[in-house]
């Protein structure tokens, strides 16, 4: 694909920006993305997968 051509279309969510900041937090932690995280969640969210997602260990967010 040519640069900046992508197979989908993006699509926008406006969380608030510390609970944004928290969820990177997480992520960084489990070295994984923010899109890995949202589209694994969806996919058990609409029943194509009984398994959850995996969650970074709440000492991430201990001073929160």
């Amino acid at each position: 694909m040519p640069h900046g051509v992508h197979k989908t279309q993006s699509k926008t969510y406006r969380p608030d920006p510390d609970l944004h900041a928290k969820a990177m937090r997480g992520v960084n932690a489990m070295d994984s993305t923010m899109n890995a995280q949202i589209i694994a969640f969806l996919r058990w969210f609409t029943h194509e997968t009984d398994e959850l997602p995996r969650r970074p260990d709440p000492s991430v967010f201990a001073d929160s």
